[in-house]
């Protein structure tokens, strides 16, 4: 082991490694909105500017797309050359793709907002979630969580609530300040994690508090092994993570970029629509903490079995409830379907990290992140609403709840079956 390996976080960062969890929190933060504050303030901004659902879709899963494939390039940088460049980089294309939305033209959202700013987002994403397994092998799954979480709580939910409001108080001024207010936060916070975030620590490290031959410790790291990117894909395990991760991203991307559409439908009334979204962010950031804490508890991939399989359960029942009109059965069963969905964002680069090491950690996750979630984007945003034209809310929204059944059943082998080291010739 080399003499860098043996350094301590505050030697190679100069500050203790809890501050990069720290920037890479509030980096989330400000991207949060970008997904999790679409669906409200959509059913405005289609009033207010005269753009249709259906283009408005498209920018949603433009956004989420370029967010989701852009993870992969991020990871393969970061692996190589560290997070500072990536994150000052996308703390510009953030805040420009914000300030873009300010106008309602259709061609800046498509073009700003959506693709630059989705470009910034996955930037971000990526440097962020991947602190949790350079930095804190010790605590893989509980970071990974509360970082992603980040992603949830962020500025969304204020937006949510100040959207939930505007038809009363100058819509559009409120809006344009939201928008502008968001441009520059993000841009200076952003700023600030690169600072927080600028190293990665040496091949090799780990932290004092790491202890591979404890029992928690094997919950979290099944081999010591460290996989290379062309050995990760080269592993059944891996595609089975994509194909799971693929349809319980689709299940909750329907909920969360339709959610105050899905509640009208059911002719409730706008206040319970937007409770449901709101219940949306919430519980999808105690989700992915949740999710962290119970995955360095009972092991990662236990829990991400047992989640799916409730995220499809409870988005079922969001459609009983819907059916029969029971305002809080339909609240509750969707910020709960939310919840156990999020769980994809953890237990995910916690098990890349459980079952194929650190050091390719950021382009291993970045492919995962970038198939599953460019294509789950592309069914909750377009797909569904075609669906949904076609087939009604019911059905669409039946299918979606058996994604996340059988994505549960097809991960059951990977609770005995972990990837094992290649053989060298």
């Amino acid at each position: 082991m080399g003499s860098e390996s043996r350094l301590t976080d505050k030697q190679i960062l100069g500050f203790s490694r809890w501050f990069a969890f720290v920037g890479a929190f509030l980096a989330m933060f400000m991207i949060s909105p970008y997904e999790y504050a679409f669906s409200a303030f959509s059913h405005d901004v289609t009033q207010f500017f005269h753009i249709s659902a259906v283009f408005l879709g498209t920018v949603f899963t433009v956004n989420v797309f370029l967010e989701s494939v852009f993870g992969w390039p991020a990871g393969f940088i970061r692996d190589k050359y560290g997070p500072w460049f990536l994150q000052l980089i996308a703390a510009f294309l953030v805040g420009i793709g914000y300030f873009a939305a300010i106008f309602g033209s259709p061609t800046l959202l498509m073009w700003v907002y959506a693709v630059i700013g989705g470009i910034g987002a996955g930037m971000v994403y990526n440097n962020s979630v991947t602190v949790a397994n350079k930095w804190f092998p010790d605590y893989r799954a509980t970071v990974a969580g509360t970082i992603s979480a980040g992603f949830s709580w962020g500025g969304s939910i204020p937006i949510i609530l100040l959207v939930g409001i505007l038809p009363s108080v100058h819509p559009i001024a409120v809006f344009k300040s939201i928008m502008l207010g968001l441009a520059i936060t993000s841009f200076v916070i952003i700023l600030i994690s690169a600072f927080l975030m600028r190293r990665d620590p040496p091949k090799g490290w780990k932290p004092p508090t790491y202890n591979p031959q404890s029992s928690r410790s094997k919950l979290i790291r099944a081999t010591d092994y460290q996989f290379t990117f062309s050995e990760t894909v080269r592993t059944w395990q891996f595609w089975i993570l994509v194909i799971t991760f693929l349809l319980v991203a689709s299940e909750g991307l329907t909920i969360v970029s339709k959610a105050v559409q899905y509640g009208l439908y059911f002719h409730f009334a706008l206040i319970v629509a937007v409770a449901a979204s709101l219940g949306s962010s919430v519980m999808a950031g105690l989700g992915k903490f949740i999710t962290g804490i119970i995955s360095d508890a009972i092991g990662v991939i236990k829990t991400l079995v047992l989640f799916y399989a409730l995220s499809g359960i409870f988005t079922l029942l969001s459609v009983v409830f819907g059916i029969v009109h029971n305002e809080i059965g339909f609240v509750a069963s969707v910020a709960l379907a939310i919840l156990t969905w999020a769980s994809i964002y953890t237990v995910n680069p916690a098990s890349i990290g459980y079952f194929y090491g650190e050091v390719a950690s950021g382009n291993n996750y970045g492919l995962l992140y970038a198939i599953a979630k460019g294509s789950g984007a592309i069914y909750g945003g377009v797909l569904t609403a075609i669906m949904i034209t076609s087939l009604g809310w019911i059905n669409t929204m039946v299918v979606s709840g058996l994604f996340g059944i059988v994505a549960a059943l097809l991960a059951i082998p990977l609770l005995w079956k972990i990837p094992r080291a290649p053989r060298k010739t």
